[in-house]
């Protein structure tokens, strides 16, 4: 059964590897990411506390 279902994908992988080498790289490391951001609970820039930009940091001078 399993032969059926995955014996053919196998080249077909290989043949896509070749011809779209970028792709295949792109997808590769967006996986690894999300694995990272799932397993760690890593969070992007811009997030947490000092990432941020509050009301107060918004440049009040004082104005003269």
């Amino acid at each position: 059964m399993q032969d059926v279902l995955l014996g053919s994908w196998g080249p077909q992988i290989a043949a896509f590897t070749k011809q779209n080498p970028l792709q295949v790289l792109a997808v590769v490391l967006t996986a690894i990411g999300i694995a990272i951001t799932l397993i760690f609970g890593v969070r992007g820039f811009g997030s947490g506390d000092g990432g941020s930009i509050s009301d107060s940091d918004a440049g009040d001078c004082g104005g003269d």
